[in-house]
């Protein structure tokens, strides 16, 4: 079996994950000294840690263009009511479980933009943040 180097599956979840977590829960930025990144404010004591995959500037700028036009793919999807369900679901951390009564359709197509966001994420990422990633899956299993 030829393993891809971010599963679609694992990828799908990754993309749903970055799609309704901010940035900077995932990333680090360039500048060491940033508040938000104190590992204290990032986790619970419970938890382990996520890695973190240090993005530059030119990768944060081109994962903000990538997020946005796949949340506004998955928006031309949605009625009006599962536009506003899936809003209020990303400001809470739901992201795409806050939608109610999506069809079997809306699904296809959302399973496809995500797919689409999964291979664009990879394609933005280098070599070692991808192996930082499968390796996180890895010991998460």
């Amino acid at each position: 079996m030829k393993l891809k180097p971010i599963s679609i599956l694992a990828g799908v979840t990754v993309a749903v994950i970055l799609a309704t977590t901010p940035l900077a829960a995932f990333a680090q930025n360039s500048q060491p000294n940033s508040p938000q990144q104190s590992p204290q404010t990032q986790q619970s004591p419970q938890t382990k840690p996520r890695p973190r995959i240090v993005l530059s500037e030119e990768q944060q700028k081109k994962f903000q263009q990538i997020q946005a036009s796949a949340i506004g793919q998955i928006e031309a999807v949605l009625t009006p009511q599962q536009k506003t369900q899936f809003a209020e679901g990303r400001e809470t951390g739901r992201g795409l479980d806050a939608i109610q009564n999506l069809s079997e359709n809306q699904k296809g197509k959302i399973v496809g933009i995500l797919q689409n966001l999964n291979e664009q994420i990879g394609n933005l990422l280098t070599p070692e943040q991808k192996r930082t990633i499968e390796q996180s899956q890895s010991n998460s299993r």
